[in-house]
This record gives C-alpha cells, structure tokens and sequence, in this order.
C-alpha cells in the first residue's frame, strides 16, 4: 500500500541478515528446545539431520566441560528429560497406535480404484523407509539418544560440583 509504514526489526537494529541475538537470561534452555523442535518430524530430511544434530550434542556431552563439551546443571537436565518422556512415554505409544491402525487396510469397497486407494494410504504410513512410521521411529532414536546426552551432561555437572566441593574441603582442612 501507498504511504505505509513497515518496520524492518532486522535493518533497524543493524543486525546482519541471518543472524540472532543471544538468547536473554534464563531462556537459554527454552531457545535449546525451541531449535531443536523447530523442524517438521513427517519430513525426512528434517529428522535426519534432527538425528545428525543429536550425535553431536551426545559427543559434547561425553567430553563434559573438561573435553570440550558441555554439562547442564541437574535441574534443566531434569527439565529436558521430562520434556522427552513425555513424548517417549506419552505421546509416542498412542501415536504408535493410531499409526498400526492407520496402516491396517482400510476398507473401501474391492472395487480397482478403492484398492488403489486403499493400497496407497496403508503405503504412505508403512511400506518403507520413505513412509511415515520408519521417520517416527528415526525421530523417536533420536530423542533417546539425546534423553541419554542430556543425562550424560547432567552427570557431568554433579561430578564438577563434587570436585569442587572436595577441593573446598581440602582447603579447609589446610
């Protein structure tokens, strides 16, 4: 429209393109699950490199702070979990569910064109690695995967804090 008025947050606050400021305090958590949950899980790409994004976060999370890597501090680390549970242990099975019933032949008559119907909605949920339920069950790998990351990370946060805690104590007794 003539005359109107667009604000542009982008070129405004001089920002380059493609590029985000850093989360602000305490939404570092959020922003962590925000990102990776912010794919489509019925696109395969998406889930494969959500399991590619996993392996790595594992890997950091096997060489703690120390090596490299990174520890979350047992209260966040508990957070994510549950977060992951809910979906493993929740959502999933019933997904599953539905999922096992949708791939069941649906029953639309014995007619040719209801049998190729019927043959391509059974295909689109499980008939190989390009239908739905093997990218669940990739997505579902993955978030085990990094339900076991996050445990790793979260053990490496307590034995910092008792590595710490021993050194106070040994200075203590000096």
């Amino acid at each position: 429209m003539a005359g109107e008025m667009r604000f542009d947050a982008e070129s405004q606050a001089g920002t380059p393109s493609g590029t985000q400021p850093p989360p602000a305090a305490g939404d570092a958590g959020s922003n962590f699950l925000d990102s990776l949950f912010a794919f489509d899980p019925l696109d395969d790409d998406a889930v494969a490199k959500f399991n590619q994004d996993v392996g790595k976060i594992k890997e950091l999370a096997s060489a703690g702070p120390d090596g490299g890597g990174f520890a979350i501090e047992p209260g966040a680390g508990e957070a994510f979990v549950k977060a992951i549970d809910n979906f493993i242990d929740g959502s999933w099975p019933r997904l599953k569910s539905e999922m096992f019933d949708l791939s069941l032949r649906p029953g639309l008559g014995n007619g040719p064109y209801a049998t190729i119907v019927a043959e391509h909605d059974v295909s689109v949920i499980d008939s190989d690695e390009a239908s739905l339920m093997p990218n669940l069950e990739l997505l579902e790998n993955g978030l085990m995967a990094l339900r076991e990351a996050i445990q790793t990370a979260t053990r490496s946060y307590r034995e910092g804090d008792e590595e710490i805690s021993m050194t106070f104590k040994s200075i203590e007794h000096e």
